[in-house]
């Protein structure tokens, strides 16, 4: 129960890596708080009085600002801050409208922007204040037809390294760059396909571990860095990746 009396937010936390770290949070004693747009999973997926579910659209700085404003009158102070929100976009320079473009980095940047800013103030009396960015390995290798995508997960490198060398020494940020993981986000883009079983088998041997990561395995590193094992991790990323990119052909 290493986390008895600490508060944490995660973003995008109804499904996927955010819900599996909620659940492991909750585990180990932390008080939980979701921002995500999806009320029937926000709702359901609590059974703690630990855990506080918030209906946000984390692009709004609006709606932000609300909901930050109920926090600090709830709780006071958080403890960690998981911006764990994205989408997955595709397509080629040209073939990205503006539309698209703008909306790829307002979920997968912006949104992160905004959490830590308003977070930041809550996090003074923390003992161990860290934000835990969830990039991709897409930061530093990618595929074909995802240039928006691939940009914004680099860009969340950079805000990573801007928040640690910030904010310490109080507080700690670190991004971690999964491989694929198997989220209900993957689940759609695999149904898209004709032939899934050839997608999924594809997916699995671009790592050489052969598979693909389940959420849990993400959210233990997520754990781990928030965690005072983590404390003296700060401005880095760390691949959670099965290998994605070690070798060549």
């Amino acid at each position: 129960m290493q986390f008895i009396n600490k508060t944490a937010i995660i973003t995008g936390g109804a499904k996927g890596i955010g819900k599996a770290a909620a659940d492991k949070l909750l585990e180990e004693g932390a008080t939980v708080i979701i921002l995500d747009k999806d009320e029937q999973s926000g709702k359901t997926s609590g059974g703690s009085s630990r855990y506080h579910y918030y209906q946000c659209d984390v692009c709004s700085i609006d709606q932000l600002e609300s909901v930050f404003e109920k926090i600090k009158e709830t709780f006071g102070g958080i403890d960690i801050l998981i911006n764990n929100a994205g989408i997955q976009t595709y397509g080629t320079v040209t073939e990205t409208s503006e539309d698209l473009w703008d909306l790829t980095m307002n979920v997968n940047v912006k949104s992160m922007f905004f959490c830590s800013k308003l977070a930041i103030p809550l996090m003074e009396q923390s003992e161990n204040a860290v934000i835990i960015n969830l990039s991709s390995v897409q930061a530093l290798i990618t595929q074909k037809r995802v240039a928006a995508y691939a940009t914004s997960k680099a860009a969340i490198l950079g805000l990573t390294k801007s928040l640690a060398v910030d904010y310490a020494p109080h507080l700690r940020c670190v991004a971690i760059c999964p491989g694929a993981v198997m989220t209900p986000m993957l689940e759609t883009t695999i149904d898209g396909y004709a032939d899934t079983k050839k997608v999924i088998s594809e997916t699995e041997n671009i790592h050489l571990l052969k598979r693909i990561a389940k959420p849990g395995e993400i959210a233990d590193f997520m754990l781990f860095a928030a965690s005072d094992k983590g404390k003296f991790m700060t401005g880095q990323f760390y691949r959670i990746d099965g290998g994605i990119g070690v070798q060549l052909g």
